[in-house]
């Protein structure tokens, strides 16, 4: 198998990183490289396993999202996950990973990834903890009752699009993920891209996330961005707003990546090899972000 490389490529996340503290930018795309090897540098390894951290609220919407997908894969195949049993699995793989983490498991298999509040030793409350885990309950209930899912649940199988599928696109010769949640075609023939949502809602992520599916709508799929229902559905609260989409704002999304993709570029050492130097990358100034920063321990140890 040939080795990988590192190769340049844009993606959402990548974007909010870079503009939140350009240092933590390179850690996680250009430090942590190759941490996942046996042989890794220390350096390396000690940043994969870094980089692999989330925060308790970002390991519930991944649990969350994870497990609509395990339904929404056994309706394609003609299977109906009770709710019962989902609810139920997804507690104790919740114990299961909480227990790994809580005897950091992640730093002999880092790609399994551990939770920030123990890596740091933060702590939480039992109750706290049971909030999470409510809330996981409740986004996952919440799901099945969704009138979408009854609609999803109708739609023949050959029209749905994908379930969690992450494909790069070519946008100006830079590779571009960023792939909704689900989609699927409409009665009314319009392509329907959905996204969960678990958490509080932030407009102006959602705007370019929403507007990136749309490009993949187009660029990947060779849908029309008018034939386009873009649908953010957060669980917390059974809430599914559209937003309705138009070439006009597709062309400020394409603006947006193209001085996103040349500020990233201009950091760099060696731009077409995608080399980078720690030293072009300053840390942030704004002690808030280090304080919930993966990489603290390393870049401002002496931070309380």
């Amino acid at each position: 198998m040939p080795d990988l490389v590192n190769e340049f490529s844009w993606s959402r996340s990548r974007d909010g990183l870079f503009q939140e503290c350009r240092r933590k930018y390179f850690y996680h795309y250009y430090g942590a490289w190759g941490g996942w090897e046996a042989d890794a540098p220390e350096e390396a390894r000690a940043l994969y396993v870094l980089k692999q951290l989330s925060s308790r609220q970002q390991w519930a919407g991944k649990v969350v999202h994870e497990g609509i997908e395990w339904v929404l894969r056994a309706l394609y195949e003609g299977r109906d996950l009770p709710e019962a049993w989902l609810v139920d699995e997804t507690i104790r793989r919740m114990r299961r990973e909480w227990k790994a983490s809580n005897d950091r498991q992640y730093w002999t298999t880092p790609k399994s990834g551990g939770l920030f509040e123990h890596e740091h030793r933060i702590p939480v409350k039992p109750e706290d903890w049971q909030l999470l885990r409510d809330h996981v309950v409740r986004c996952l209930r919440n799901f099945y009752r969704l009138p979408l899912l009854a609609d999803i649940r109708k739609t023949p199988r050959e029209r749905w699009v994908l379930i969690e599928e992450i494909r790069a696109f070519d946008f100006e010769e830079t590779p571009v993920y960023g792939a909704p949640d689900f989609a699927y075609w409409t009665d009314s023939d319009r392509l329907a891209l959905v996204d969960w949502k678990t958490g509080a809602p932030d407009p102006d992520s959602s705007a370019l996330q929403l507007g990136c599916y749309a490009l993949y709508a187009r660029e990947v799929l060779r849908v029309d961005p008018g034939r386009v229902e873009l649908l953010e559905v957060n669980l917390r609260d059974s809430r599914v707003q559209a937003h309705p989409w138009d070439g006009g704002k597709l062309e400020e999304i394409r603006s947006h990546l193209q001085l996103s993709i040349r500020s990233m570029k201009a950091y760099l050492q060696d731009p077409a090899a995608n080399r980078a130097a720690m030293d072009n990358f300053e840390k942030t100034e704004d002690l808030r972000i280090c304080r919930w920063c993966n990489f603290r321990s390393v870049c401002r140890p002496d931070l309380p």
